[in-house]
């Protein structure tokens, strides 16, 4: 009598309950979203010596602006996920997001989800925030914009996979972002850094250090004395300065040419179709170009 064949039938069993959890681990985890504002006000202590300003958001845009002198108004939209309207709902109410003002005029509006602060995962938080035109800025998200407009205090920008772009820089800014283009434009110490995303810079009387891959570098207006630095790889750089512009140049490139035009160069050193050291004019600011396989062209407006 054959013995019976319950093992394998077993086995079977098995593997189709294994490949219904591996089809079930498939699926994304949560398949509903709840999202919803809030809107929060704080006065600014009227013997403030200064206001700065720190934002701190998750998987979300930030948007400054220029307000009142007196207060920080935000509008913060924030979103939890779950398996059901209700779960999603629950979950939202887990991000937790205040606004405090101390009596330095330190500003700090906050979003964290209580749960797992250091790691969201789909939550998200972002806010629209109106300031004092003279604030200073520090504004922190991840996988969302930045952008900022008519704000006299200096900005500093930290965010990841998303653009930034600050207009009307009265007192300079940093920023740090990868894979995202960045606009500024104003003046002071310009100091960016991204990674395959465009630089374009609008400046009055700036100190430029600019670094990027794999994309366009731009610099249009007028540089302070300081030493100017900008950089990429595999995409061009271009600058156009004043007619009466002088500075001293150091650009490189490879398999492409330096190009200057509207301009006289007293070149120094031995010059190449890819690299150009010399001086326009008397004095001035000190500018280094580097990129490759692209052109690098400095003219003259």
């Amino acid at each position: 009598m054959p013995a019976p064949r319950r093992p394998l039938a077993i086995l079977a069993a098995l593997g189709l309950a294994a490949a219904a959890v591996a089809g079930c681990a498939e699926l994304p985890p949560f398949a509903v979203t709840s999202s919803g504002t809030q809107s929060l006000e704080v006065a600014i202590p009227a013997d403030a010596p200064a206001v700065a300003v720190r934002v701190e958001m998750f998987n979300g845009p930030i948007e400054v602006r220029a307000g009142d002198p007196g207060r920080v108004a935000a509008v913060v939209t924030t979103r939890g996920v779950g398996a059901s309207t209700a779960e999603a709902e629950a979950d939202r109410a887990k991000i937790q997001v205040t606004l405090d003002a101390n009596p330095d005029g330190s500003v700090l509006l906050r979003a964290v989800y209580q749960p797992n602060p250091a790691s969201p995962n789909d939550r998200a938080a972002s806010a629209v925030v109106e300031v004092p035109p003279a604030a200073s800025l520090d504004l922190r998200t991840s996988n969302g914009a930045v952008r900022t407009s008519g704000v006299g205090g200096a900005v500093d920008v930290r965010t990841s996979n998303g653009p930034v772009t600050l207009a009307d820089l009265g007192a300079g800014a940093t920023v740090r972002t990868s894979n995202g283009a960045v606009e500024v434009a104003g003046g002071g110490l310009l100091d960016v850094e991204t990674s395959n995303g465009r630089i374009t810079i609008r400046g009055t009387d700036a100190t430029v250090r600019a670094a990027t891959s794999n994309a366009d570098l731009s610099f249009e207006g007028t540089f302070s004395d300081g030493a100017q630095q900008l950089e990429t790889s595999n995409n061009p750089i271009t600058v156009r300065l004043p007619a009466s512009a002088s500075f001293r140049l150091d650009a490189r490139t490879s398999n492409a040419a330096v190009i200057v035009e509207g301009f006289s160069i007293t070149t120094s050193g031995a010059a190449s179709r890819g690299s150009l050291q010399g001086s326009v004019g008397t004095g001035g600011p000190s500018i280094t170009l580097r990129t490759s396989n692209a052109a690098i062209v400095v003219s003259a407006e």
